[in-house]
């Protein structure tokens, strides 16, 4: 998965979270909530924690290349070089 699905699936995931959360709240502060829907819960929060450490620890790509400032096509060289 590359970085542009990774975020856009924590984007998917974030928005499971928030659609659950009222209900989550509100079962909180009702203090009636099972155990397998505190669970259910915090399996959503896992999920989401799982894919932001991916994304932290996905190695960049390398593109190998040569960057050219645009602004001036003429090379300088430094005193003592070439």
């Amino acid at each position: 998965m590359d970085s542009r699905e990774l975020t856009m699936a924590i984007l998917a995931k974030l928005k499971d979270v928030n659609d659950h959360t009222g209900e989550f709240i509100a079962g909180l502060l009702s203090d009636d909530l099972s155990a397998a829907e505190q669970i259910a819960f915090a399996h959503r929060l896992v999920d989401v924690a799982e894919l932001i450490r991916q994304r932290t620890t996905t190695p960049p790509i390398v593109v190998e290349g040569v960057v050219v400032d645009g602004s001036d096509a003429r090379q300088t060289q430094r005193p003592g070089e070439g």
